[in-house]
């Protein structure tokens, strides 16, 4: 009898948690501005869509070069701070030296120099869009 009374009240406990979740989601379903959302860090437009694209907001930084590896698409910068920053070079990221284009390969010869660099954070890496290297 004791077992059945357990189990009658294991069963009622499991009913109101499920119930109670479920309303809670359905609320957030119902009222869109109840629904968690990120807040508003840009106020340009292009900073706005890239958010609601699921892109970070662009950034940027000076520091200096520290590493370079071509093979992985991989520039390391030093930041004021002394802390390295991780940046992902793609096909888009452009890139200057000095007054003129260059390529990730021409960073590898520019370690220590100083760097300016703007960036997107995503969850798999700091994406780069500019790199300047000054002279």
């Amino acid at each position: 009898m004791i077992r059945r009374d357990a189990l009658n009240v294991l069963v009622l406990v499991a009913a109101v948690v499920l119930f109670s979740g479920s309303s809670a989601f359905a609320q957030a379903k119902k009222h869109p501005s109840r629904a968690k959302t990120a807040p508003a860090a840009a106020k340009d437009v292009s900073s706005q869509q890239m958010t609601n694209l699921g892109f970070g907001v662009p950034e940027s930084m000076s520091g200096s070069i520290q590493m370079v590896v071509a093979d992985q698409n991989l520039l390391v910068v030093k930041g004021p701070n002394g802390v390295p920053y991780d940046l992902r070079i793609t096909p888009k990221t452009v890139i200057v030296v000095g007054d003129k284009a260059g390529a990730l390969e021409t960073l590898a010869g520019q370690i220590g120099k100083q760097v300016s660099v703007g960036f997107v954070p995503q969850r798999d890496g700091n994406f780069a869009t500019r790199i300047e290297v000054s002279d």
